[in-house]
């Protein structure tokens, strides 16, 4: 092992302050340009030649998600009004939930995706791993359809169940109809979205970067081994699981309910605590990932700095004989320095205040639930 460079590109100015290089904007941020599926389905219908008539860069799935939602919800209901069909707002008012939470996806899987390309950019992965793609390029393409076919099936599913369309149509009206058989898929679409890049930053970058070669920064100041980015990242992504299940309390819990007696049954209850659960477990497994692969890391680290150490001491077992081997004092307490630093590494990518918040956000749902549940 070589005798380590004490030699610093920053000097300090005499003797006091510490003279840096300045930080580059391109540095510190990089911004995430390419269609999310979404987009491209946006594009197809239209919406891509519509931004290009606005001022800025507008995402298509943005116009795709705002007008549609839009014209669905403002004038479908409006109409049912007009003809005395059921209409949702005036029997739950807090169904708003629903459009909101509906944008809140668009925008949060647009945040979240760029939010992860800057983090990639941050932990110079496109230098550090072998094969960079696998880690940059997140969100598999078959992903969003996969979702968007099973959400179809159950929406398909759930009309047959009353009846079929015809059915629907002599019990419900037009408006029932048109929300089954074309809003729904519309919303799917936006949740398949959401749902694609939220599960590949949370399941599948944790999955990839333990099967990575990238290693950790053991150098990291703040003694994250480097994954602090990944890590908050994580935790901001089931900041929109936890807005969703709230919204989805109120939507489902509310006294403004119709049918309360209907509303909250056993059934409600236990969809409501299968979603409160698969989403903790998401964040769970996320986690317990990245600490996998940082303990293993540390762990092959130590070991290999061990056997290093062991080469040049006499009597390593014996803390009363051991000697260390001719003209390596200083290596020995390079070895030493070096494993002190892999030593005091966090085994997991999150601070105190990280973990508090999750802990927060986890319980924060099914808090919610059980209030309104109980009005």
């Amino acid at each position: 092992m070589s005798e380590p460079d004490n030699s610093t590109p920053n000097t300090y100015d005499e003797g006091k302050n510490l003279k840096s290089n300045e930080i580059s904007e391109e540095e510190l941020y990089t911004t995430y340009t390419e269609d999310l599926w979404l987009d491209r389905v946006a594009r197809v219908l239209g919406f891509g030649r519509l931004a290009t008539f606005l001022p800025g860069q507008i995402p298509p799935s943005y116009l795709y998600a705002g007008i549609i939602i839009f014209i669905i919800d403002v004038v479908l209901n409006f109409r049912a009004y007009l003809v005395g069909e059921y209409v949702v707002y005036l029997e739950n008012p807090f169904f708003i939930f629903q459009p909101l939470a509906l944008l809140t996806a668009v925008y949060g899987a647009q945040t979240l995706r760029t939010r992860y390309h800057q983090v990639m950019h941050e932990m110079d992965i496109s230098s550090r791993a072998s094969n960079p793609d696998r880690l940059l390029n997140i969100v598999p393409s078959w992903l969003p359809w996969a979702f968007f076919i099973f959400l179809i099936g159950v929406n398909f599913i759930r009309i047959a169940s009353f009846g079929g369309p015809v059915s629907l149509y002599q019990e419900r009206g037009l408006s029932e109809v048109i929300g089954w058989l074309v809003a729904n898929p519309i919303w799917a679409t936006i949740a398949s979205q959401f749902l694609a890049v939220y599960l590949s930053i949370v399941l599948l970058a944790p999955w990839r970067i333990w099967r990575s070669d990238i290693g950790i920064d053991f150098l990291d100041p703040e003694e994250l081994g480097g994954l602090r980015p990944i890590g908050e990242l994580i935790k901001h992504a089931y900041y929109y699981q936890v807005a969703g299940l709230i919204a989805f309390a109120f939507v489902l819990y509310t006294p403004g309910i119709s049918s309360i007696e209907v509303e909250r049954t056993a059934a409600t209850n236990v969809f409501f605590t299968i979603a409160w659960v698969s989403a903790v477990a998401t964040i769970g497994a996320g986690v317990f990932m990245l600490h996998r692969f940082m303990h293993q890391e540390k762990r092959y680290e130590i070991l290999r700095l061990k056997k290093i150490k062991q080469q040049h001491i006499d009597n390593r077992w014996d803390i009363a004989k051991y000697t260390v081997a001719d003209n390596k004092d200083d290596l020995i307490t390079e070895v030493d320095k070096r494993m002190e630093l892999v030593s005091t590494t966090s085994e997991y990518p999150a601070t105190f205040s990280i973990w508090t918040q999750l802990l927060i956000s986890i319980v924060l749902p099914k808090a919610v639930q059980l209030f309104i549940g109980g009005i």
